[in-house]
């Protein structure tokens, strides 16, 4: 979600109402001219703006060391004021100051009443201003105004409007050569006397809340044709924790990782809106016929969860956040497939957001899949599609997900965890999300365990493999895998792959390469290797031993080198399987160190 040039100056306009009434007319209010008439008594109750009577105000004469303070009961009495014109001043921490004219007509007597109301001030306004032309940094010295006043945002690019009535609001942003901004504040927004504005976006139109046109040019592509969320280990090892990475996305507001799912719920302090997404998972996909019809997987939790998928076409002069249908009420503990037709589309990029409104309630929409496929899926089912051959089948790998998958927006990648908070099960989500910022192959490539789920966090790297055991040998049929498309050219056109294995036994793999109009082979490794002990194995699969490498020995990983120069000019699928070779009682292992084309 992520930026662009800087500008000179931003200001930041705020309408609203004044914090203090001077000359206020108050009961009994009455020009005068009249002088030397003597000194008197001035008496009145001060209540609050729901007529309760107020304690504690303090009532001062402009210009007359007099002053008195409420009572229990609201009542005042100045003593010994000279009769004539005089202004009174009514105030309390937390209450709007009022100011009332008295004249010497309103003595009777030598006594005057003055009574008054003040109405509760205590609450703010507060929230931050970012620079879209800045990277998204903090802008320092933005305007902010309610309508008088403006007040300055920090450092920090904080801003606060305080000793304000609950009332409604229209909060004006602006600066130099940005286009303005406006957030709208209801009395009802306020909670706990404080109204907290999501962050303001300055220097690029808003498509998607908090989201620029660049941000989503940007953003994290959704490079694979299934990104699967939650804990659980429904149909596995299709799905489990080791195995499902949506929380990886990019994603906007108030989500949970759940053992259900990534979980969208809802910023409840942004105010109940029906036409803009509250909390949402984005990212940017180029649409074709192959993976055009978009199946959302999800159940609720608390509902009706008020949802609906976004999309922006990225291609158009202006491009404009559109929905696509109605909004969906939905409440149900069981999952429910959701069809979206991307037709409109194809041969398009578009950003696409998925998640909730705030319609008042508390709400949590599960994601348990988002899946892209020619045709809709099928609840847990593999997506459909066409096998790219006989051979390879089993991979659940088929032809429209090739030509569907985009090509990778990155050359090398690590398969170490440098995360140093907790990884687990029921801790993984923050280590996950890291994986974004070290190019983790996890994050980056496609995974699929068909028979066998993955060592995610191994201290030598990322680790899939096969099932222990014997009587399940098979060099046909792989137990998991990793895939990604690369647009091969002259920078390229070799990859370098660091890995070991651990065991008594050998590790039986493949990289096999598939073009867009699948040309399937099966890749050996050139001479260039350096592996402790190599050989070629059956059914295009590379047999190796290789024990040794640590993060404080990269040396000393097997080192695995493929050519691929005969792909120049084309994009290639490139599929790493492993296969259970032999008959033994080990699981066999590859153990990523670090995949790399150059």
């Amino acid at each position: 979600m992520k930026q662009k040039t800087k500008a000179n100056k931003l200001m930041v306009y705020l309408f609203g109402i004044c914090l203090a009434f001077s000359n206020i007319s108050c009961s009994g209010d009455e020009d005068s001219n009249t002088t030397n008439l003597g000194n008197g008594d001035v008496s009145g109750i001060v209540t609050d703006d729901k007529n309760a009577p107020l304690e504690g105000v303090t009532v001062t004469v402009n210009d007359a060391d007099i002053s008195d303070i409420t009572d229990a009961s609201g009542s005042y009495n100045l003593k010994g004021l000279p009769i004539g014109k005089h202004i009174l001043t009514f105030s309390r921490t937390d209450y709007q100051t009022v100011s009332c004219t008295l004249t010497s007509k309103q003595f009777y007597e030598g006594t005057a009443n003055i009574s008054t109301s003040l109405r509760y001030a205590a609450a703010k306004i507060t929230g931050k201003v970012l620079d879209a032309q800045n990277g998204k940094k903090p802008l320092e010295g933005a305007s902010v105004s309610i309508g008088g006043e403006p007040v300055l945002t920090n450092s920090d690019g904080i801003f606060t409007i305080s000793q304000l009535p609950l009332d409604n609001y229209t909060v004006t942003i602006t600066y130099n050569d940005y286009n303005p901004q406006t957030r709208d504040i209801k009395s009802d927004d306020f909670v706990d006397g404080v109204a907290q504005l999501s962050d303001i976006l300055m220097g690029g139109e808003e498509i998607l809340p908090g989201l620029t046109l660049g941000d989503l040019k940007e953003c994290t592509p959704w490079m694979y044709n299934e990104y699967r969320g939650g804990r659980n280990a429904d149909n596995y090892p299709q799905f489990d924790w080791s195995v499902d990475y949506m929380c990886t996305l990019d994603m906007v507001g108030n989500w949970e990782e759940q053992n259900e799912g990534t979980t969208m719920r809802v910023n409840e302090s942004n105010g109940v809106d029906l036409d803009n997404l509250n909390t949402f998972i984005y990212g940017r996909k180029h649409i074709t016929e192959d993976n055009k019809i978009m199946t959302v997987f999800a159940r609720t939790h608390q509902g009706p969860a008020i949802w609906n998928a976004v999309v922006v076409d990225l291609s158009e002069a202006k491009p404009q956040a559109k929905k696509l249908g109605e909004n969906i009420s939905f409440q149900d503990g069981n999952y429910k497939n959701f069809v979206f037709d991307l037709s409109a589309y194809v041969g398009k990029d578009i950003a696409i957001a998925i998640g909730t409104y705030y319609s008042g309630e508390w709400v949590q929409l599960v994601l348990r899949r988002i899946s892209f496929a020619p045709s809709a899926t099928n609840g847990l089912a593999w997506l459909p599609g066409t096998p790219i051959n006989e051979a390879l089948e089993d991979l659940h790998l088929t032809q429209e997900m090739v030509r569907g998958t985009m090509p990778n927006v990155l050359k090398s990648f690590t398969g170490i965890t440098t995360y140093d908070g907790r990884k687990d099960r029921d801790e993984y989500v923050w280590a996950y999300r890291d994986w974004n910022k070290t190019g983790h192959v996890a994050a980056y490539w496609g995974m699929t365990s068909i028979t066998k789920d993955c060592d995610v966090f191994t201290n030598e790297g990322y680790t899939i493999k096969t099932r222990g055991g014997n009587g399940i040998v098979s060099t046909s049929k792989a137990e998991s895998y990793l895939y990604s498309k690369f647009a091969i050219d002259d920078n390229n056109k070799t990859l370098t792959l660091r890995v070991r294995n651990f065991g008594d036994h050998p590790t039986y793999y493949k990289l096999i390469a598939i073009t867009d109009d699948m040309n399937v082979k099966y890749l050996q490794p050139t001479k260039e290797s350096k592996v402790d002990e190599l050989t070629e194995g059956p059914d295009g699969t590379i047999k190796f031993n290789h024990k040794n490498g640590d993060t404080g020995h990269p040396e000393n990983y097997g080192k695995f080198v493929f050519d691929l120069s005969q792909y120049n000019g084309q994009n290639v699928t490139l599929v790493l399987a492993v296969y259970k070779g032999e008959e033994n009682g080990d699981e066999n292992k590859v153990t990523i160190y670090s995949i790399d084309l150059n």
